[in-house]
């Protein structure tokens, strides 16, 4: 796919340049983000740029990551095989509010890696130490490929030490020349403080940054999706594999039924072994019950669920408020379904659920909690809120492997979606 790119925009003359990373840069595991550079006035483009190139390969754009004016972090896919691009694309080498070179300096001094445009040695060496000091992510590996960086081009690198650094250039210089990675490692605050003394305020980039920030709150990137079905239908296996799935999201977090963050494992968070063990709740406190959802379900979605979307999570919820309009027994619910469709209502919802069911047979073979007509009913029941549109149906008389790609491919024409109904609202 990162070949396709390249190709791509190469045939456009679209300049660019691999920031870092480009020894292993066709490594297309999905966590294996491409950090590429661009001139500022194809950066501003580079939406439309990315939903051209996906029309002519068939790809789509799954996720976009604004992490700063000039630094967008894109996800794109091949539905068909299900493989990921990751791109961290920018219009500024630029990092804690600090533009390290101009656009001309950088571009009228590229160098290349077997044909990959990439930045002179003394632009990567100083771009990337201080990246790795900021992020406290220096490893020995990191130094050493620094330090040839460095005795490659010992002068520049000085130079460009010497006008980041000032105060204290010394540490760094000295760190390489007498290979001792422990004495850059205990400095590394020192350092970072220097480089952030020579900040200058900048009104224009604050703004812009503030209207970033709003916009990632209005419009959160995050994804929630609830699975439903019987016992027996393999909701927690779906589950775990889809944890371990490496997926377009920064994190993904966990809840049974509710929003409610719970002390005790995702494997203890089942209702009882025997789902219909307990007479039903009286009516009045089958209503009292559905209040008592209804605040919790609010007040855990603003609690846990909306910071969790903002900061890009795969939210995963299993079992939701949904169950109980099919399985009223286990929930205790003695009163009438049609006021238990109306709370529905005042209860906010995943942006997916998936129908987990297969024929009676095969699931009661699996588990047998219930009678067998009960079984039935539920299915049937659970079957009737597919839509193809929030609720879609898996067939799970199938193997995992096939199970988990229709999820996956569900997921990620969803994002697909919302990120093509963004664009047309720009175009408005």
């Amino acid at each position: 796919m990162v070949n396709s790119f390249l190709n791509y925009l190469q045939k456009r003359s679209i300049d660019f340049c691999i920031i870092n990373g480009y020894e292993k840069f066709y490594d297309e595991k999905i966590d294996n983000d491409k950090d590429i550079l661009f001139k500022k006035g194809t950066f501003n483009n580079i939406e439309n740029i990315l939903q051209e190139f996906c029309k002519q390969t068939g790809y789509k754009i799954v996720q976009v990551y604004h992490q700063d004016v000039y630094a967008k972090n894109f996800f794109i896919v091949d539905i068909k095989n299900l493989k990921f691009l990751n791109l961290d694309l920018y219009g500024e080498l630029r990092r804690s509010d600090l533009t390290f070179f101009s656009e001309d300096e950088i571009f009228s001094n590229i160098y290349y890696y077997k044909n990959l445009p990439i930045l002179s040695p003394e632009k990567e060496f100083i771009f990337y130490v201080y990246k790795k000091l900021d992020k406290n992510d220096m490893s020995l590996n990191n130094f050493e490929h620094l330090k040839k960086l460095y005795l490659n081009s010992e002068e520049k690198c000085k130079n460009v030490t010497k006008k980041i650094f000032p105060k204290h250039h010394q540490i760094i210089i000295d760190a390489f020349i007498q290979n001792n990675f422990s004495f850059l490692l205990n400095n590394r605050q020192i350092l970072v403080s220097d480089f952030c003394s020579t900040k200058k305020l900048n009104i224009k980039q604050k703004f812009l940054n503030i209207l970033r920030s709003i916009k990632r709150i209005i419009k959160p990137t995050g994804l929630t999706i609830s699975f439903l079905g019987p016992d027996g239908s393999g909701k927690s296996t779906i589950i775990d594999i889809l944890i371990n799935h490496r997926l377009p999201f920064r994190r993904k977090e966990y809840f049974h039924l509710k929003p409610i963050k719970s002390s005790k494992l995702k494997n203890d968070a089942i209702v009882t072994d025997e789902p219909h063990k307990y007479p039903p709740y009286s009516k009045a406190k089958s209503y009292i019950k559905l209040l008592y959802f209804i605040w919790q379900y609010n007040y855990g979605w603003v609690k846990y669920i909306i910071s969790l979307k903002i900061k890009s999570s795969l939210i995963i919820f299993d079992r939701y408020f949904d169950d109980l309009l099919v399985d009223t027994k286990r929930y205790r619910y003695g009163s009438s379904l049609i006021i238990a469709k109306i709370a529905r209502f005042f209860i906010p919802r995943p942006d997916i659920y998936f129908i987990l069911t297969a024929d009676p047979e095969v699931i009661y073979e699996r588990k047998q909690e219930v009678p067998f007509e009960e079984l039935k009913r539920q299915i049937k029941a659970y079957e009737a809120l597919v839509d193809d549109k929030q609720y879609f149906h898996i067939n799970v008389d199938k193997t995992p492997e096939e199970i988990e790609k229709k999820i996956v491919r569900i997921m990620m024409e969803k994002m697909n979606e919302r990120i093509i109904i963004e664009e047309a609202k720009k175009l408005k």
